[in-house]
């Protein structure tokens, strides 16, 4: 896969594939699959570590981060050929991004049993096997809470009793992939410009007019803040997440650690944001 280390290269990795995201499902009230697909064979990866098929085509699986390591690649390459050869049906999800890649799930064929034992599809199938992390696909609700439920059990890195790793699911030998305390601005600090998992309590709600912040501490620079926008925490109000009930619960939240002092996560979709109690 393409790698974009730095944090302004994963901004536009994630606008792009806002933008290529006209999604074919009209309705997100459930994860369906669309009438249109086509019968395909996966080749393996190309040479920039992306999905490849027999036709020459590249694809990005819907619903998973951008490999930013060489270990996070090496796992996904050794996970993906469990199915090199094998015959899908691309469920094409929008046009090809900048790089040529299309946006898409890959489902089973018609005449295949259960080929990701038990998983809706391949991308849920690399998440159970930990070869991937997960990432919320704008306008697919339904299937990034498919994809969430996929993924092994999270642990906070450094904290006691953190829980041992997952058991295997449905066959993969699964890896937890650590949370990054919010509560930890050095944790926190340590991991700019990545794609991540942050998970904590919080402390205190601020709301702006453009933005408001869910501080997981209450003095500023001593912990980190998921940042909202209007939009989305409007979104958040109406289903009941106010300033009053969110302050003393456990949120976790994916996507990308920014900020000129790296304390700021922000929640691009409402999949990106899981109340944990």
């Amino acid at each position: 896969m393409r790698v974009k280390p730095s944090f302004a290269a994963i901004v536009s990795f994630l606008a792009g594939m806002a933008a290529s995201i006209a999604v074919t499902q009209a309705a997100d009230d459930v994860c369906a699959t669309p009438d249109a697909t086509e019968a395909v064979s996966l080749a393996g990866l190309d040479r920039h570590g992306d999905v490849l098929l027999a036709d020459g085509r590249s694809v990005r699986l819907a619903g998973l981060a951008p490999r930013q390591n060489d270990a996070e690649r090496e796992r996904f390459a050794a996970q993906l050929t469990r199915w090199q050869g094998h015959a899908f049906r691309l469920a094409q999800l929008g046009g090809a991004d900048r790089w040529g890649r299309l946006p898409a799930r890959l489902l089973a064929a018609e005449d295949a049993t259960n080929p990701f034992a038990g998983q809706p599809d391949l991308t849920a199938a690399l998440l159970a096997g930990g070869a991937a992390l997960r990432l919320a696909e704008p306008g697919l609700a339904a299937c990034n809470e498919l994809w969430r439920k996929a993924e092994p059990r999270q642990m906070v890195t450094g904290k006691p009793g953190s829980p041992p790793l997952a058991a295997a699911q449905g066959g993969f030998a699964a890896v937890a992939f650590p949370v990054v305390d919010g509560h930890d601005a050095a944790a926190m600090k340590a991991q700019a410009g990545r794609i991540v998992v942050v998970e904590g309590r919080i402390a205190a709600v601020g709301e702006r007019a453009q933005r408001t912040y869910l501080n997981f501490e209450r003095r500023r620079g001593t912990g980190g803040s998921i940042v909202l926008s209007r939009a989305l925490w409007r979104e958040l109000q109406r289903s009941g997440w106010t300033a009053a009930t969110l302050t003393g619960k456990r949120v976790r939240v994916r996507g990308v650690i920014e900020g000129r002092d790296g304390l700021l996560i922000e929640a691009e979709t409402r999949s990106a944001l899981e109340l944990i109690d």
